[in-house]
């Protein structure tokens, strides 16, 4: 049987504030198994869970927006991070962040934004190597 697999960066799980602190439990615990912990707590209230590769992130949404949620995609190179937002957008995406670096998330980080059909935010993200010289 073959496996196949897509890179994915990270999720974000949004939930409301009244269940955030029983979501952050159960996810320390389920992912003890898996080689995954809570790593850090960001001031917005979002728990970041990982090991090296993947992170989940749970976080506390507004009311408005606590059913949507954010997938990031592994990128190869810059030119494919531009392809997915223009190809995303001309599906019937939502532009909700032009290719470009985010240094708020890292100096050598280039991502783009697309809110899907039903708002998802969905994002493709590169991460150049500082020694590349393609930044």
């Amino acid at each position: 049987q073959v496996y196949y697999t897509m890179p994915i960066g990270h999720v974000l799980l949004k939930v409301n504030t009244v269940d955030h602190a029983a979501v952050v439990e159960f996810y320390t615990q389920a992912l003890k198994p898996l080689g995954n912990e809570k790593l850090s707590t960001m001031p917005n209230g979002w728990v970041v869970f990982g090991s090296k590769g993947p992170e989940w992130v749970v976080g506390i949404a507004s009311t408005e927006s606590e059913t949507k949620a954010h997938v990031a995609f592994v990128a190869p190179d810059r030119a494919s991070v531009d392809a997915f937002h223009a190809t995303a957008v001309a599906a019937g995406g939502k532009d909700h962040g032009a290719p470009g670096f985010r240094p708020q998330i890292h100096p050598n980080y280039y991502g783009a934004f697309v809110l899907d059909p039903l708002g998802n935010n969905i994002e493709a993200g590169y991460m150049a190597p500082s020694d590349q010289g393609e930044l």
